[in-house]
């Protein structure tokens, strides 16, 4: 790797079905670039170490630990193996600090990838809405790159997901969902100086793929190459590797991520229009308008209607306590009552090679060869 200490951190900020494993695959196949998603360490970890100068191998144990510990159980597609931390660690010894450690924790993940160029270190997040403005503090060099699709879209494909999960969902459920994370989104980042946020729309990322990623990489300062856009081919070899990911892995990748073997085309924008109720479309617009119009969509025929009444309320409720007040109240805790919650309840659990335990790390630690 070419110089930690100068590697930048960079975050994409989107809410959920937006086209962000997309942008991440093609970011990922840049020699320069490494590109991994949702697991917020970044955020979790930082106020625990960004103070720590001595890093024995009790530290070192402890960083790994609390790594798997805040983990949202994501990693096995992605990460490679304990050891593979903890040699990043080991090796950059003398120059750790918590800053540091974090990011010799993204070269840990996709194991195949040379990261012997790397520079740049692109993060996909779905939850730094809650706490960008911690982020942004932890990290003033960092750029963040605002993820957009029109929000019928997106509630159309959550509901697709929802149906393949066998769980069932309402509209206005998933329309308070884009428009509440969007506008926190631009809330934190209005004082945000200009150069450090990108907006993209992924209508742009499939009907002009070169051109949307060249702003991109413009933004993050690395050169574009046309790798990016052979994806495709990457992540059916990744698919092919069952033995090494999984078979579990294997089937949520095929079933939520197939459009990754094919290359980009329009054919999943405005779909909204053949397969939604115009009923749903006025629905989503009434709830998404402000935040939709200050993103560049268009009402394209859809009213104002109104949706707050009796039968809404459940979803309503719903809504507020999920996304609203039980993650701003958890988010708004100490972080050594947050690590608490995390311990209690998952300190003795490990699930598919994600979950820390207290042992887990024992008989891997290198000693200190200084």
């Amino acid at each position: 790797m070419i110089g930690i200490r100068h590697t930048s951190l960079n975050f994409i900020l989107s809410t959920g079905r937006t086209g962000s494993t997309l942008l991440s695959s093609m970011l990922n196949m840049h020699p320069e670039i490494i590109s991994v998603s949702e697991e917020p360490f970044a955020y979790n970890l930082y106020p625990k170490y960004r103070d720590v100068t001595n890093w024995d191998d009790a530290t070192i144990s402890g960083f790994c630990y609390d790594f798997y510990l805040f983990s949202e159980g994501k990693l096995e597609a992605q990460f490679g193996e304990s050891s593979d931390l903890i040699r990043l660690l080991t090796d950059h010894r003398a120059i750790l600090t918590g800053e540091i450690a974090i990011k010799l924790a993204y070269f840990a993940f996709f194991p195949h990838k040379d990261k012997s160029l790397v520079t740049t270190i692109v993060d996909k997040e779905l939850k730094f809405h809650y706490f960008l403005d911690d982020v942004a503090n932890y990290y003033p060099q960092s750029k963040f790159i605002i993820l957009l699709r029109d929000p019928r879209d997106n509630v159309l494909t959550k509901l697709k997901r929802a149906l393949k999960k066998r769980k069932r969902d309402s509209v206005l459920f998933f329309a308070k969902t884009w428009d509440y994370e969007y506008a926190r989104i631009y809330e934190k980042t209005k004082n945000t100086a200009s150069d450090r946020c990108i907006r993209v729309k992924y209508e742009d990322l499939v009907s002009a793929p070169e051109e949307t990623l060249k702003r991109i990489t413009d933004f993050l300062n690395v050169p574009y190459t046309p790798k990016m856009l052979e994806y495709d081919q990457k992540f059916k070899e990744e698919l092919d590797r069952a033995a090494l990911i999984g078979d579990t892995v294997r089937q949520h990748l095929s079933m939520y991520h197939d459009g990754l073997t094919q290359k980009v085309s329009t054919e999943k924008v405005g779909i909204w229009k053949k397969e939604l109720s115009p009923r749903d479309n006025d629905l989503i617009w009434s709830v998404c308008e402000k935040t939709a119009l200050m993103s560049g969509y268009e009402a394209e025929g859809c009213k104002r209607v109104s949706y707050i009444n009796i039968n809404t309320l459940y979803d309503l409720c719903r809504f507020f306590f999920n996304k609203v007040i039980l993650p701003n109240t958890y988010y708004w805790l100490p972080f050594r009552l947050k690590y608490l919650i995390k311990k209690l309840k998952y300190g003795k659990q490990f699930k598919n090679g994600t979950w820390a335990t207290s042992d887990f790390y024992s008989s891997s630690i290198p000693k200190n060869r200084s």
